[in-house]
């Protein structure tokens, strides 16, 4: 009778320990989810579908978190609707997802992670929600069709080569929660062509804007303190440069620019 009850008992810890992660399979598509501290986490996504909608999936469609890596290197994935009440995308989420084209995501989110889209070169991404307040490290690193034109007011940091080499960035309007552009943040953005800076700038870090070749002229805030090293070098078209302020330019700032005209 003792040995029944021990055993019964082990069997219910047991039970509880395997509680907070779930597994589950809907059709052909298999995920992991766990209870975190903003709600439901996908730990990881593994099925072959190459449509995944969250919102169509009972057991996803109130995930708050995609967790790290949880689609990364999935070559099956080709379009991702997330579900209507995210908050964060973790580092390296869909990192080199290589058929990935389309992502929508909900205007809940706050943070994407370092390398959460690193490297997904199909991916035509033109609108951020205007939620975010943080994009990480390398998140869209060489993502040559992501097309954005608005950093949304929320924003409060950019991280290091976050936009690098995005090849399908035209212009840039800033909202005027950003104070700093990190080290190379938007570099190798060639067919960048118009920079709207936001009113409180203090810092364009070092090689934040390195050649973008196709950018003719920049107006700059007056808030701005720090010009870094080679932040616009090899701006091979850039013919005009104007200052609102005084600040501190490194001597290299500008290398390789064929500026005529400063202001």
């Amino acid at each position: 009778m003792i040995k029944s009850k021990i055993s019964v008992a082990v069997l219910f810890l047991l039970c509880l320990c395997w509680l907070p992660t779930l597994s589950l399979a809907k059709g052909k598509s298999h995920f992991t989810v766990e209870d975190s501290q903003y709600g439901t986490r996908l730990v990881k996504w593994e099925g072959k579908d190459s449509v995944v909608d969250f919102n169509n999936i009972q057991e996803l469609k109130d995930v708050k978190v995609i967790g790290e890596m949880a689609f990364e290197m999935n070559k099956y994935i080709k379009q991702v609707i997330l579900p209507d009440n995210l908050l964060i995308i973790e580092k390296r989420a869909f990192n080199t997802c290589e058929n990935l084209q389309t992502v929508k995501m909900p205007n809940t989110v706050r943070y994407i992670g370092n390398s959460a889209f690193n490297m997904d070169h199909q991916l035509e991404l033109s609108v951020l929600p205007d939620s975010l307040q943080e994009i990480g490290e390398w998140t869209f690193w060489d993502c040559n069709k992501v097309c954005i034109s608005v950093i949304p007011e929320h924003v409060s940091k950019i991280g290091r080569q976050a936009f690098t080499c995005c090849e399908g960035i035209k212009a840039l309007v800033f909202k005027n929660q950003l104070e700093v552009i990190n080290d190379r943040a938007f570099s190798g953005c060639k067919n960048l062509e118009r920079i709207v800076f936001p009113n409180n700038l203090r810092e364009i870090s070092d090689f934040a804007f390195a050649r973008c070749i196709n950018l003719k002229g920049i107006n700059l805030p007056a808030s701005l303190q720090k010009i870094g090293y080679r932040a616009f070098g090899n701006c091979e078209s850039l013919l005009f440069v104007k200052y609102n302020s005084n600040p501190k330019v490194d001597s290299s700032a500008f290398m390789n620019c064929p500026i005529s005209q400063e202001k």
